[in-house]
C-alpha cells in the first residue's frame, strides 16, 4: 500500500512543479476525465485520494477510480482492490476486493496477483490457492512473493516441505536485496537447512543482511564473531553487532551484550551497562537475563531494596521453569547458588 502511494505521488509530482501548475493540471484532468478518458480518470482519482492540489475526498477518488477501472485501466482496478481490501473510505469487502484484483491480475498486474495470494493465505484452508497466486507473482519477479514462496516451501504450508526449492526462492529474492531472504540463506548455511552446513558461507550472508539493518542477522554475526564460527574471533566487533541488534530491541542480543559488559569480555567491564541490557531483555521475558539480574542484585548489598529486586527476578525466572532459579528459591542458603 505504501509503495503504491509513493509511486503514484512520484508520477504526479513529476508533472507538477508549482501550485498553479497543480491546479491547472487538476482542471485539465477533470476536463478529460469527464470526456471519458480512462487515464485522466485514474490520475484525477489519485489526486482526490492523496489530496494533491485539492482536499482529500475518498468518495470522489473511488468514483473516478471506478470509472477508469470499468474501462480496463489496470492501475485503477488494482487501486480499487486495495481500497476494498483494507476498507479505505468504504467498509472492507473481500469479495469486492477480489473482483477488482482479479480484473487487474487478468492483465498480469504483479501486485494484484500477489494481493490475491495474500487474501487466500489468510486462512489455512486456502493455502493451495494462495500458493497458486503467489507463485504467479514470484515468477514475475516480485521479491515479497518469492520470499513467501520460500517460507511456504520451507515449512510445508499448503504444500510438501522442500528446503532446496525454498532456498532457490530465497536466492531469487536475495538477488533483489530482500533483507529477510539474505538472513534466511545465512541461517540455512548456519544450520544445514536444505544445504550442506557451511559456517563461512553463513557468515557472509548474515553480514549482507546485517549491513541492511536486519536485527537477527546482526545478532548471529555477533555470535559468530564471539565464538569464531566461520570467521576469526573478534569480540570487539561482536560487541558492535550485538549493540546494533540490542538497540533494535532483540532480547538475545541484549542478553549477550549484558553478559559481555558484566564479564568485561570484548569491552571494559561495566556493571551499570550490564544491568541496563539485562533489564531490557528481562522485561521482554528473557529468562537468562532475569536469572542474571537476580544473582547480581543478590550479591549487591549496597541497598536494602536489592534483596527484594533479586527475589522478584528469581521468581520471574522460576515461573518460566529456570532450574537454577527454582533451586535458589527452594533453598534456605542462596550463597552457593548465585553463579550463572
Amino acid at each position: 500500500m505504501t509503495f503504491f502511494i509513493l509511486v503514484v505521488s512520484l508520477l504526479l509530482v513529476g508533472c507538477m512543479s508549482s501550485e498553479n501548475n497543480i491546479n491547472m493540471t487538476i482542471d485539465n484532468y477533470r476536463t478529460f476525465a469527464e470526456e471519458g478518458d480512462a487515464e485522466a480518470q485514474y490520475k484525477l482519482a489519485t489526486m482526490y485520494d492523496l489530496g494533491i492540489g485539492t482536499l482529500k475526498n475518498s468518495e470522489e477518488a473511488i468514483r473516478w477510480y471506478r470509472q477508469s477501472a470499468e474501462q480496463g485501466n489496470v492501475e485503477a482496478q488494482h487501486a480499487l482492490g486495495i481500497i476494498y481490501d483494507y476498507g479505505l473510505g468504504v467498509p472492507a469487502n473481500t469479495q469486492e476486493a477480489l473482483n477488482w484484483y482479479h480484473q487487474a491480475a487478468d492483465q498480469d498486474h504483479v501486485d494484484a496477483l500477489y494481493a490475491i495470494g495474500l487474501i487466500f493465505h489468510s486462512t489455512k484452508e486456502h493455502y493451495p490457492e494462495a500458493i497458486y497466486w503467489i507463485e504467479k507473482a514470484a515468477n514475475k519477479g516480485l521479491d515479497e512473493a518469492q520470499y513467501d514462496m520460500a517460507r511456504m516451501l520451507y515449512f510445508g504450508m499448503g504444500t510438501d516441505k522442500n528446503k532446496q526449492q525454498a532456498l532457490m526462492w530465497y536466492r531469487k529474492a536475495a538477488e533483489q536485496g530482500h533483507v529477510d531472504s539474505l538472513f534466511y540463506i545465512g541461517s540455512a548455511y548456519d544450520f544445514g537447512g536444505g544445504v550442506v552446513m557451511d559456517k563461512k558461507e553463513a557468515f557472509s550472508w548474515y553480514e549482507k543482511a546485517a549491513n541492511k539493518g536486519h536485527a537477527k542477522a546482526q545478532f548471529y554475526l555477533g555470535l559468530m564473531l564471539e565464538r569464531g564460527d566461520g570467521t576469526t574471533i573478534d569480540k570487539i566487533k561482536a560487541v558492535k553487532w550485538y549493540l546494533k541488534a540490542a538497540e533494535q530491541g532483540l532480547p538475545d542480543a541484549q542478553y549477550s551484550l549484558g553478559l559481555m559488559f558484566e564479564l568485561g569480555d570484548g569491552v571494559s567491564q561495566n556493571m551499570s551497562e550490564a544491568i541496563i541490557w539485562y533489564t531490557a531483555a528481562a522485561n521482554q521475558g528473557d529468562v537468562e537475563s532475569q536469572y542474571a539480574l537476580a544473582t547480581i542484585y543478590e550479591l549487591d548489598n549496597s541497598h536494602p531494596h536489592n534483596a527484594y529486586i533479586s527475589t522478584m527476578w528469581y521468581q520471574k525466572a522460576a515461573a518460566q521453569g529456570h532450574e537454577k532459579a527454582l533451586k535458589v528459591l527452594m533453598s534456605n542458603n542462596h550463597e552457593s547458588q548465585i553463579q550463572h
